[in-house]
């Protein structure tokens, strides 16, 4: 897996970077009212509206970000990874992240499914585990997190309205 790293809170995580349009640096992220904690804020990205999620949030952490929401930006001061449209949509979201990364090599045999404990709240938004250069990354599950997200707007009870 060829994949773009990046770190949130301290920890390693990569994306595979077929699925990336852009890395935003110092990007100004718009607080959204009443948005649910998970949803950061949104951007502008040529015209086009990006929501821009809290990596923290979805992966159940109690300790946001040390970015968690926009209001506590100072303008352009956010980092984010904005991913590719689906082909039936529009519609893009983008991660909220503490300090981009390097490319890098991950060998698909060396991938571990995540040891999550039962009931994780990151369960759909990991797929797998790799060790490399002595760091352990988290893979993102881009297509669970944009499916997840572009179906139900983010509400995790959608389906029960």
């Amino acid at each position: 897996m060829r994949g773009l790293s990046f770190i949130v809170n301290n920890e390693y995580f990569t994306v595979d970077i077929e699925l990336v349009q852009q890395v935003m640096r110092k990007m100004t992220i718009t607080p959204v009212p009443s948005a649910p904690d998970n949803v950061t804020g949104i951007t502008n990205l040529k015209g086009r509206v990006i929501t821009i999620l809290n990596l923290c949030v979805l992966l159940g952490h109690k300790k946001k970000s040390t970015l968690s929401r926009a209001e506590e930006y100072n303008s352009n001061e956010a980092n984010a990874i904005i991913f590719k449209a689906l082909s039936d949509s529009d519609y893009q979201l983008g991660l909220l992240i503490d300090k981009p990364g390097n490319l890098v090599e991950i060998d698909d045999n060396t991938i571990r499914p995540p040891s999550l404990p039962s009931g994780a709240e990151e369960s759909f938004c990991i797929c797998g585990i790799a060790e490399m250069n002595n760091r352990l990354f988290r893979i993102i599950n881009v297509d669970s997190i944009i499916n997840k997200y572009k179906y139900n707007g983010g509400n995790e009870n959608a389906e029960n309205n």
